[in-house]
């Protein structure tokens, strides 16, 4: 919705079913400054937003395997606790 917005401001003819491409620069803020859209120049990019988002993705692939969203974020920083069956 915040691209989409971000949009209409530039008066960017957007038509029902269009993709809007964006990056997330700040997740924190409201509305159109959440976002920046492809077209404008980009100098940063929210990239705990992005790492919560991948996060996600990663546990609804593993969960079936048994691995949680706290056991992926040890393994991505590589705090977790070897096993005995790691070195088999």
């Amino acid at each position: 919705m915040a691209a989409l917005k971000r949009a209409r401001d530039q008066d960017l003819a957007v038509h029902p079913g269009q993709d809007i491409q964006y990056v997330v620069v700040d997740d924190e803020k409201t509305s159109r400054e959440q976002v920046v859209l492809a077209q404008e120049e980009i100098e940063s990019y929210d990239a705990s937003y992005y790492e919560t988002q991948l996060i996600r993705a990663i546990e609804s692939v593993l969960s079936p395997l048994g691995w949680d969203r706290t056991d992926i974020q040890q393994e991505l920083s590589g705090a977790r606790e070897p096993e005995l069956t790691d070195f088999q």
